[in-house]
């Protein structure tokens, strides 16, 4: 007898403690009064005191448990409550021991199987994808390479006939237009403004390569943030002249002094502030202002490029800073993009540990901001 009782003890014990089934002790009322261990880590919370209905999601209706403990013989498949919020099925068998109701529920066997049997092939399957998938990176990676030395070489190799035409455009737009007709003149404009386009989309070209091919490198040195801004400036004044367009450089004392020791890639920083000022001059129109503004906070400065231009759709901003994305906005005398010139400012602010970005409403313009560490 002392044995029996023994055996039953360490039965009770693995039921509450370690079973892998569901287990539930119910007073007359329907009221949980105790449950295993197993039960408590499924639905992730106490569920003593709790009335039985309310650990199950009943789908067809509301539960009755007087039905439910007619047979013990029968099994009753039941949804469970569970802590991740999504419902566990289990075969249910309810004891009515007059006082007290046992509730027992387990999986079935044969479904578990199953679905075990189907992990192992969706397993093996994701295996199977992850290894094409790899395969396919490293093709598309010695593609892009190809790409990009493709591209550098190009570009090179078209640098130095693009410059010869510019060069002579330029010959002949300052020695003998007073003897052509205003036809001619048009033309040497024309061959002038198409040869600088080309000669900038090369150049942006070989960027976007050098980028791409991983060996896009900053020659950081404390540089004069505002002595980069006036060569800008000045680099730009013609384009701006030609539309009437005021440069305006709006900085106090204050920040004279903090900037004068940035530590930055000057030329690079140059590179974005002239992409960044020739686009809000191209995107003005005629008799308006574009401000430069430098600020600082703490260790950050920022530079903001505000134009009076036509604005960009909010819906469109995203695609400013996407290779080769247009939107909406119109440049005011029909200039060219290439479509590059974001990008690049981009990744050249990225590599300086910044960020750039846009802010812009339809018909009163556009700022750009990029701000970069001291």
């Amino acid at each position: 007898m002392t044995e029996n009782r023994s055996l039953v003890g360490v039965a009770h014990k693995y039921l509450l403690e370690q079973a892998p089934v569901f287990f539930l002790v119910l007073d007359q009322a329907g009221r949980i009064t105790d449950a295993n261990q197993y039960t408590f880590d499924l639905v992730g919370t106490d569920v003593k005191h709790q009335a039985v209905q309310d650990i199950f999601v009943d789908f067809v209706g509301v539960m009755n448990l007087s039905d439910l403990v007619k047979d013990a013989s029968q099994t009753h498949l039941l949804h469970v409550k569970t802590f991740t919020g999504l419902p566990q099925t289990f075969y249910f068998n309810f004891f009515d021991l007059g006082e007290q109701t046992l509730v027992c529920g387990k999986l079935d066997v044969e479904e578990l199987e199953v679905l075990r049997k189907d992990l192992i092939f969706l397993n093996n399957e994701l295996n199977n994808l992850t290894r094409e998938l790899h395969k396919k990176n490293t093709e598309l990676e010695k593609l892009n390479t190809l790409k990009n030395q493709f591209l550098g070489m190009a570009a090179h190799d078209l640098r130095k006939p693009i410059s010869v035409i510019q060069s002579y455009s330029e010959f002949l737009i300052d020695e003998i237009t007073s003897g052509l007709s205003e036809e001619h003149c048009n033309f040497l404009d024309i061959i002038q403004s198409s040869s600088m386009f080309m000669s900038r989309l090369i150049d942006e070209f070989l960027d976007v390569a050098i980028i791409e091919s991983g060996q896009f490198e900053l020659d950081r040195q404390p540089t004069d943030l505002l002595t980069v801004i006036q060569k800008s400036l000045t680099l730009n004044d013609i384009l701006a002249e030609k539309k009437e367009i005021k440069l305006f450089l709006i900085c106090d004392e204050e920040i004279s002094q903090v900037v004068h020791d940035v530590m930055m890639d000057g030329p690079k920083i140059e590179q974005v502030l002239n992409n960044l000022v020739s686009n809000a001059i191209e995107h003005s129109q005629k008799q308006t202002e574009v401000q430069i503004k430098v600020s600082h906070d703490e260790d950050i400065v920022t530079v903001a490029v505000k134009d009076e231009g036509s604005g960009i759709p909010h819906d469109e901003l995203q695609k400013l800073f996407k290779p080769f994305e247009k939107t909406s906005a119109k440049k005011t005398a029909g200039e060219k993009s290439t479509g590059l010139g974001l990008v690049i400012a981009n990744k050249i602010i990225e590599a300086h540990q910044g960020i750039i970005r846009v802010e812009s409403e339809v018909g009163k313009g556009t700022t750009f901001f990029f701000s970069i560490p001291k």
